[in-house]
């Protein structure tokens, strides 16, 4: 396979056409097309399936997309090592970051970073573990700050743990509760929770309830962070929020629940591929933001 061949077939897939594709290759489509045969019989399997609308990856297809992806982001970190080592402000980074540190760190440590790098084209992907997973596997997030679910396997990624935050319950100013929190009745009401959107709660959390002496709740509604915040401020559910975000200007209106359920500490972690050397650029973000991280400990 040769690394052309590679550059067909991702290019084929980002534009939808092969058309599409060779414009945006600057080629012409015969020369792309050509490309595409010869890597399909390197293969010795179908890899497109060429339709009126566009083209369909074959499930080999699929898995050669992966692959090729992650081969073509790691030509570009290396080229952008190379010119970085040489003291060149060019390249890009992409960071996968849970909401809680988007809203509380990221500003603090991208003026560090743009010190340094003002020029390097920065992505910042917000989402849980689960959403920056596929980022990191095909090479598109170069590192990812999220908490730690037990999703990660140490096989998989390198994983720094970098501090835990204790966390709160949480609901919105002159909530009834308030005035006699009790666990029953917090049960009783709706729960919005940031996190996996999957059925049911995890270990830690089913540990709460159970602490408590209290059935776990009936409804729950899953959502993005900046969502449940929404949701709590105008209604009367209850959330879990790490104690960082209380007194922000997203988490407005919101109130601790004094103390009758104590959530689960939030652990932090930084993930990068295993054996894969992080860019100078993004070296240094990453060090940005565990230093913002540990700062805002301090404070």
């Amino acid at each position: 396979m040769k690394l052309h061949q590679l550059q067909a077939l991702v290019a084929v897939v980002d534009q939808g056409s092969i058309r599409a594709a060779a414009r945006a290759s600057h080629l012409t489509q015969a020369a792309l097309t050509k490309s595409l045969r010869l890597l399909e019989e390197e293969a010795g399997v179908a890899l497109l399936v060429r339709q009126s609308r566009g083209v369909v990856l074959t499930e080999a297809g699929q898995r050669l997309h992966a692959r090729a992806s992650l081969v073509l982001r790691q030509m570009a970190l290396a080229e952008d090592d190379l010119r970085q080592s040489r003291g060149q402000d060019e390249g890009s980074v992409c960071v996968g970051l849970t909401p809680y540190l988007m809203l509380t760190v990221l500003g603090e440590a991208c003026r560090w970073f743009r010190k340094r790098y003002p020029r390097i084209e920065l992505r910042v992907v917000e989402g849980l573990v689960t959403r920056v997973l596929p980022g990191l596997r095909d090479g598109t997030i170069d590192f990812a700050i999220v908490a730690d679910t037990g999703d990660v396997s140490p096989q998989e990624f390198s994983a720094t743990h970098l501090r835990k935050e204790q966390q709160k319950l949480v609901v919105r100013a002159g909530h009834p509760v308030l005035s006699q929190p009790m666990p029953a009745q917090l049960v009783a009401l709706e729960w919005v929770l940031p996190g996996p959107f999957s059925h049911g709660l995890d270990e830690e959390l089913l540990a709460m309830f159970t602490r408590a002496g209290v059935l776990a709740p009936e409804q729950i509604t899953r959502c993005d962070a900046m969502a449940a915040m929404t949701l709590v401020r105008q209604s009367d559910a209850v959330s879990v929020m790490p104690s960082p975000l209380l007194g922000q200007m997203e988490s407005r209106d919101l109130v601790e629940v004094p103390e009758c359920m104590q959530p689960p500490d939030l652990e932090l972690v930084l993930l990068s591929q295993p054996d894969v050397p992080l860019t100078p650029a993004a070296s240094y973000l990453a060090r940005c933001l565990t230093d913002a991280i540990h700062a805002s400990a301090k404070r």
